[in-house]
């Protein structure tokens, strides 16, 4: 048996002291950060509260940085400088000394000892990007030659290179089960093990966590067995990064247990979940449409996940038995929910303090017949939800201060996280709306016109229709030419959600899915979309012009060549991310083109004025050309 310990406190070798150069590196990474968004595809797009980038995290780094190098010029001035205006005074008085003659000697050897920190400084930035390119290419290389080869040996070599990356101890221990040769690896970090059986065939494999005095979600260990099996070694890497990160973040902010308050979150949505189920009389369906998105923890990640929309040509081609999986949060084949979005929850750094739960407090939501304790930090607050009426939530609050008692050591400036996968593209009304819902206090900064750091901020049709114009569909034996007048609407891409406190995830939920119908609309004007049409004419032809000015709101004029028919639809996507239909007769325009039909008031495009058969229609497709489809068949 091999085994690697970690280092004993104590003996870890000293780090040099930070120089000026690591300094001015650390503010130019930082820099580097947001020039390389800028220089990508996506432009000035992601630089907004809700992109890719923690801007609190780099703020602090930023702002730490700069006070260190502050530091460091001032110690540098104050000593080093000093002391050579003083030999340099000196030299002048007495030029010829031997005072004078060997400062002389000093200035030239330093100028060229800066002369050589230039050079070395920029053979650490050309040899540290060779050793991340290296690194990447040799771990790709390896993960192609284990699944490839399906070497138990490999595999146990790249699992202990792992361990040693990311700073955790590794035991390596062969034994004979069976008359079956297992090789197990131990990846060890100070709260949480990671134990790997590794067998002669791919079949026997094992993976099993623990972790002390925390009772952990065995589906972690099924998903992390899962990436094995498949060869995914890259994926079950990450995973063992979250679980290591979540370890190394609890040893560091004693008393608070991420990896605790981790599974206390999958709990407590959960517990939303089933409260949800509960009013809407087990409509799983209606939960997906109304309530805070499917929970399906430790499908995706070491943490809960939300599914908090689905298609509707995949909402179609389930079966009961996955709806029931779905329910039960059993579904465990992610790959069987292709094109829908997901919220990831972890934790980033935050330049706020926030309230942690104690080992002692399993989750943040609690269930209704609950009898309310306010003794200790927490208090129990009531909050109506936002869609579904009829529900009360009960959840664990706090102040939003800091107390000076014993609790404030669970304060720690961190948050959760909901990042968003894929990004949402979104119109100012919904970020402003996600803003306003997680107490962002910069709410005003964004407009509906003209966005914030974005004068030449792309479209929400852009990013949803990349860039297609027009684009024909075959609906049967028609032929359907849709047209999208100029874009109008300004748009972000949300790709991360700062979340103070579990409640705002219902309400950011509701906000996201509406965001996400209305694209689901508004995408479906590009692409080949074929229904049977067999009662239309052969060879009929349809012209369709769209119009999107109005954020959730799309018109459209049809116009069928050959009958001569042709009509005009409003559709919009409500609070509750219902698609309304109206038909312009309905709303008095007399002549249905877009203009008469753009000057339609948003103050008449009620629930109780849409046309119930065809908001039913456009609801269960979510597709124009189908909704046009029926339009003209009925």
């Amino acid at each position: 048996m091999s085994t690697s310990n970690p280092p004993v406190p104590g003996t870890e070798p000293l780090r040099p002291p930070r120089t000026i150069s690591d300094e001015f590196r650390t503010l130019q990474s930082t820099v580097d950060l947001f020039q390389r968004q800028l220089d990508s595809p996506s432009g000035t797009i992601n630089l907004h509260p809700f992109g890719p980038v923690n801007t609190a995290q780099t703020h602090t780094t930023f702002v730490q940085s700069c006070n260190r190098l502050r530091s460091s010029l001032l110690a540098y001035r104050d000593t080093t400088l000093a002391s050579w205006g003083q030999l340099l005074a000196a030299s002048m008085q007495h030029p010829d000394t031997h005072t004078a003659i060997a400062s002389k000697r000093a200035r030239v050897a330093v100028q060229e000892l800066g002369e050589m920190h230039k050079v070395t400084d920029a053979l650490y930035e050309d040899i540290s990007g060779c050793q991340k390119i290296l690194f990447d290419a040799a771990g790709d290389a390896i993960s192609r030659t284990v699944v490839g080869a399906k070497s138990p040996t490999l595999l146990a070599e790249r699992l202990r290179a792992c361990a040693k990356r990311l700073g955790l101890a590794h035991y390596t221990d062969v034994q004979r089960r069976d008359d079956i040769e297992i090789t197990t690896v131990t990846l060890a970090g100070g709260i949480s093990v990671i134990d790997v059986d590794i067998g002669p065939r791919w079949d026997h494999m094992h993976v099993k966590i623990s972790v002390s005095d925390v009772t952990h979600d065995s589906r972690i260990d099924s998903l992390m067995l899962k990436r094995l099996q498949t060869g995914d070694i890259h994926g079950f890497e990450t995973m063992v990064e979250e679980l290591a990160q979540l370890d190394r973040l609890t040893q560091t902010k004693s008393p608070v247990n991420f990896i605790h308050n981790t599974f206390a979150v999958a709990t407590t949505l959960a517990e939303i979940q089933k409260q949800e189920l509960e009013a809407l009389d087990g409509d799983i369906m209606r939960v997906l449409k109304c309530g805070s998105g499917v929970v399906l923890p430790y499908v995706r990640h070491v943490g809960p996940s939300t599914l908090y929309f689905m298609p509707a040509v995949v909402q179609h081609g389930l079966s009961d038995e996955d709806w029931a999986r779905i329910k039960s949060n059993t579904m465990h084949e992610v790959t069987q929910l292709p094109g829908c979005l997901w919220l990831d929850f972890a934790w980033e750094l935050s330049n706020k303090q926030h309230c942690f739960l104690s080992e002692q407090v399993e989750q943040y939501c609690v269930s209704a017949d609950h009898m309310a304790d306010d003794s200790g930090p927490f208090s129990v607050v009531s909050h109506q939800h936002p869609l579904i009426h009829n529900l009360e939530l009960q959840f664990l609050e706090t102040s939003d201060s800091k107390p000076q008692d014993q609790n404030a050591d669970y304060w720690i400036p961190y948050t959760l996280v909901a990042r968003v996968s894929p990004a949402l593209p979104s119109c100012a009304l919904t970020v402003r709306a996600v803003m306003a819902a997680t107490g962002q206090s910069d709410t005003s900064s964004v407009s509906q016109d003209s966005p914030r750091l974005l004068e030449d901020a792309p479209t929400l049709e852009r990013l949803v229709c990349a860039n297609t114009a027009r684009i024909v569909h075959n609906v049967g034996p028609t032929k359907m030419q849709i047209n999208m007048e100029a874009p109008q609407i300004r748009a972000w891409s949300i790709c991360r959600v700062p979340i103070a406190h579990v409640r705002e995830i219902v309400e950011v939920v509701s906000l996201l899915r509406r965001q996400a119908v209305f694209n689901e609309l508004l995408g479906s004007c590009v692409g080949i979309t074929t229904v049977d049409c067999e009662s239309m004419e052969t060879g009929a032809s349809v012209t369709v012009k769209t119009f999107a000015n109005d954020p959730f709101r799309i018109d459209m004029y049809v116009q069928a060549e050959q009958t001569g028919v042709s009509m005009g639809v409003v559709l919009r996507v409500s609070e509750d991310s219902c698609i309304l239909a109206w038909t312009h007769q309905a709303l008095g325009v007399s002549d249905s083109d877009l203009t008469d039909m753009s000057n339609i008031p948003a103050a008449s495009l009620t629930k109780a004025t849409s046309h119930a058969v065809l908001s039913k229609a456009a609801a269960i497709s979510s597709s124009i050309p189908i909704i046009v489809h029926w339009l003209l068949t009925h």
